[in-house]
């Protein structure tokens, strides 16, 4: 057979031009790989460096202010021990050695400049209880950069102004928090006397909740933030009330009641319709019954 007869051969050159095509299809799926691989790369790679914007979102806690409502909100500040002044807003009732002080500890993106917080904070006073509130490090108008170590100073520090600068009796602060400030708040308990913990949609750990988020990526590996409420839920032994809203995108009811069980002292769960953002504020009737069968609180003093 000649070169000739052979180039001519149509089962010759179907096999050529089909090892092309393979050879093309080969290249095509190896650039579609690689650009899949950079682009989950690229991603993980974001979530790593980000993770201190994606966590605190500190520039939202500027955004939808609101002024102070004179009539109910008077305004201060206390100081670190590293030094930072915090902004922070006291809701009272006059003079009362045995009513009840809810320290609150605001979520991620918050502060008490944002109407939705300020709204909250209205409704625990409207319950009958005296209410500080404060913002972390970086958040508001502070100076200073937000860190897992940094928010708990921060409440620690508002702990001591309120027992030390108010004359409030240590087993009369309930401890609470929304979201990532139910973290905060958990760790202080373990770590300070009080009346007990109110956790408003609180999480089990950032690992967690960035899993669900996440799933395609490694994070329980990346973050660099814990917030493990997990851990530290069977040091507490205050008594603890759990609002649960619903829809959570963050954390499923299931998880919700895993938490709600690792607390060892008195507790009670209120499962709500409230989402992430407002759970117990949507039923604000479930919400005193809750906490006034632990906390007892005295009628509340309207506004002027």
């Amino acid at each position: 057979m000649t070169p000739q007869t052979l180039a001519l051969d149509p089962r010759a050159r179907t096999a050529s031009m089909q090892s092309v095509s393979d050879g093309r299809l080969l290249r095509s799926v190896a650039a579609v790989v690689f650009a899949c691989a950079t682009m989950w790369f690229g991603a993980v790679l974001f979530l790593w460096l980000f993770q201190s914007w994606l966590l605190f979102r500190v520039g939202e806690s500027r955004a939808n202010t609101a002024a102070l409502d004179p009539r109910a909100f008077s305004q201060s500040s206390f100081v670190t021990t590293d030094g930072l002044r915090l902004e922070s807003v006291l809701l009272t009732h006059g003079p009362s050695e045995d009513r009840y002080w809810i320290l609150f500890c605001p979520p991620a993106g918050a502060s008490t400049r944002v109407a939705r917080i300020q709204g909250h904070l209205l409704e625990l006073w409207r319950l009958g209880y005296n209410v500080f509130a404060f913002d972390y490090r970086g958040f508001g108008g502070n100076s200073g950069t937000p860190t897992e170590a940094g928010l708990y100073e921060d409440a620690t520090a508002a702990y001591r102004s309120l027992i030390n600068e108010h004359r409030v009796a240590a087993t009369h602060v309930v401890i609470a928090g929304r979201s990532l400030g139910a973290s905060v708040a958990v760790d202080l308990a373990t770590r300070v006397e009080s009346g007990g913990l109110l956790l408003f949609s609180p999480i089990d750990s950032v690992p967690a909740v960035a899993a669900r988020l996440y799933p395609w990526a490694p994070v329980r590996w990346l973050a660099r933030f814990r917030f493990d409420n997990v851990s530290k839920a069977a040091v507490v032994r205050d008594p603890v009330v759990l609002v649960y809203g619903a829809p959570d995108p963050y954390m499923p009811l299931a998880d919700a009641r895993s938490l709600f069980q690792a607390f060892r002292g008195r507790r009670k769960m209120l499962e709500t319709m409230g989402n992430h953002h407002h759970s117990g504020f949507m039923e604000p009737n479930e919400l005193q019954d809750a906490v006034r069968d632990i906390w007892p609180a005295r009628p509340a003093q309207k506004p002027e």
